[in-house]
């Protein structure tokens, strides 16, 4: 059939990736309702409250309910359900198990804010349930607190249910008027919600990791330090005496060795694996394509402002304000050496990234976004830079502060970081191996040299003055940087639509084996081979293959994961399982099943791309 014939069959609007995923949660809406009960009801358990982020999945869900991927009804009455239910199971075990439950995991790290509810409980009561329902410090603890001063069950459950229902609508309505403002966008709804929950999925688990650290990582760290100070005390040579050196318990500063130190290993680690792997083209290369391909899905304009003003955070027009006004303030208070390391840390850091940006030349996913060496992507300079910022100032004004403080710092330093390295992947301005390799040789040149400027320069009072010094010239000139550059740079971050063209002669005389042979998962390993190319809309291949006996596969919807989970279910009945190719979903699926109706054949096809010249016509490919 002539290519302008195969044009003229209609066309099928390809769908986002985002929209494949909000048409997945819609028609598993009753799983969706399920896990807004499920985190209510974890956030409220001691303990495991700590580290589930139900406040904010459930907020995440209320912004779907004005798109109509779920109802606001269920969404209000199951969370309230689910904080009520959580709320009895912690306080039974208050009553249960009675002060041994504050020893438990990190209840017995958490002495201060333990102390905290309990005088909190002694002062108010049945209702600090409900004041303590609104506070999240406070929500897995005090129902567990009431438990073990003998409040009744009757006063107990009224007091949580008041609550809960003040909860639920303080958390579901705002969400869903987040949701409501962002139907103004239209189209755009479904993608930035999905963008929404990125950011905050993403800023959730960039916190655990950092809890982690501080829970497990560095006990472990610890324990691992005193082994190798035992064995360094039983070899006297130079090695075993400079680790004797540096570990010495006596040495007031010998604990904060432990998390540089894993920090040196980890990135160290990461950063060494992915540039064997970058250099290797191996599989982690192959899913740069899908991971870029899945966030571009998500480019909307609103999120675009977003992660444009985030990127500008992190762009030198900030950073070398910051490490500048660093250096003065150490230089004022005569902080020499302290001056040196930090200067020492960002241009050291520097030079190394644009050393192997020039010696590997890797290409970025949008090369006319940088020229000179600047436009080779591996590693990233804002991933590197930012890192090595933000976590040396992190190592030197976290010192000779209280723990409360030491946290905040960490917390705001890794959050901060990880957006800026989060906002050059959603912009196509790196791969995601450019990415984590930049944040992993930043954080091992901050854990290396940290551990050289713990061990030799004494804690003190200069990380009073200096965390007000920097931070104030991080937020003056990432106010500056965005009002007067945030125009030309969305406008430099545009998304720009490629569709490469080739003639029919060119396809038929060997083009074709230009595209992909296989497909390539999200892992970026290869699976089956691609045995069709089509011309044209995926509306002809319907139609013809529907003589045959071809149709669209049941929907993912409750009928049809029962299906899969019922024993005598013919083919026709069944969902076919989703598969991406480069992070995009297949623009047209199709089965056929077979005699018995036991087995099926499946046709799955990606748009490549490519655009077939044919007269004024410009066919998918």
């Amino acid at each position: 059939m002539p290519l302008a014939e195969y044009a003229n069959h209609g066309s099928v609007a390809a769908m986002s990736w985002f929209d494949n995923i909000a048409e997945f949660i819609a028609a598993y809406h009753h799983v969706a309702y399920l896990l807004v009960f499920v985190m209510a009801f974890w956030e409220s358990i001691p303990v495991i409250g700590f580290f589930v982020p139900g406040s904010t999945l459930i907020v995440g869900a209320a912004i779907l309910v004005p798109a109509g991927a779920l109802d606001l009804g269920p969404v209000l009455v199951l969370a309230g359900l689910g904080a009520v239910a959580g709320d009895i199971v912690s306080f039974w075990m208050g009553r249960r198990y009675g002060r041994a439950l504050l020893g438990w995991g990190p209840l017995a790290r958490r002495q201060a804010l333990v102390e905290r509810a309990e005088r909190f409980f002694g002062d108010h009561g049945g209702k600090a349930i409900l004041v303590g329902r609104l506070t999240p410090p406070l929500r897995g603890i005090l129902p567990a607190i009431g438990g073990m001063a003998g409040m009744g069950w009757r006063r107990f459950l009224a007091a949580a249910a008041i609550a809960a229902l003040c909860w639920a609508p303080a958390y579901v309505l705002p969400g869903a008027l987040i949701g409501a403002s962002l139907q103004l966008a239209g189209e755009v709804t479904a993608r930035l919600g999905a963008l929404i929950l990125l950011v905050l999925v993403f800023g959730y688990l960039l916190l655990l990791a950092a809890r982690a650290m501080l829970f497990w990582g560095l006990p472990a760290g610890a324990v691992a330090m005193r082994r190798l100070l035992v064995w360094a005390r039983a070899h006297n040579n130079i090695v075993g005496r400079e680790i004797v050196a540096l570990l010495d318990p006596d040495h007031r500063e010998a604990r904060a060795l432990a998390p540089l130190a894993i920090l040196l290993i980890l990135g160290g680690w990461g950063f060494f694996a992915i540039l064997e792997d970058v250099i290797a083209g191996a599989a982690l290369v192959r899913a740069d394509a899908s991971i870029f391909n899945a966030l571009q899905a998500l480019r909307t304009p609103w999120g675009d402002m977003a992660m444009v003003a985030i990127t500008e955070m992190g762009d030198a027009r900030v950073t070398v304000p910051v490490v500048i006004a660093g250096i003065a303030w150490l230089l004022w208070r005569r902080a020499w050496i302290d001056a040196a390391y930090l200067a020492a840390a960002v241009l050291i850091a520097q030079g190394v990234a644009a050393a192997i940006k020039i010696a590997l030349h890797t290409p970025r996913p949008i090369p006319e976004l940088y020229e000179g060496w600047s436009a080779f992507s591996f590693p990233s300079g804002h991933a590197t830079v930012n890192a090595v910022v933000y976590g040396f100032l992190a190592v030197m004004t976290m010192r000779g502060n209280g723990p409360i403080l030491r946290s905040a710092i960490a917390a705001a330093a890794t959050l901060l970081v990880g957006l800026i390295a989060l906002s050059r992947l959603y912009l196509g301005a790196h791969w995601f191996t450019d990415v984590a390799g930049g944040l992993g040789f930043g954080i091992a040149w901050v854990g290396l040299l940290g551990i050289a400027y713990v061990r030799h320069r004494p804690a003190g009072g200069l990380s009073r003055g200096l965390l007000p010094a920097v931070t104030g010239v991080l937020v003056v000139a990432g106010i500056v940087n965005i009002a007067f550059f945030h125009s030309r740079d969305l406008a430099r971050y545009q998304p720009v639509p490629r569709a490469p063209t080739m003639t029919a002669l060119e396809w038929i005389g060997g083009g074709w084996e230009s595209l992909p042979s296989h497909r390539v998962d999200l892992g970026g390993e290869y699976e089956e081979p691609f045995t069709l190319q089509l011309v044209g809309s995926p509306g002809y291949l319907v139609e013809t293959l529907g003589r045959a006996g071809w149709r669209e596969p049941a929907a993912w919807n409750a009928i049809g994961a029962v299906a899969w989970l019922a024993t005598g279910s013919g083919m026709e009945s069944l969902p076919v399982l989703p598969k991406l190719h480069d992070g995009r979903a297949p623009r047209l699926m199709l089965n056929l099943p077979e005699e018995g109706g036991r087995t099926r054949l499946v046709l799955r096809l990606w748009d490549s791309g490519f655009r077939l010249k044919s007269g004024d016509e410009s066919p998918p490919l």
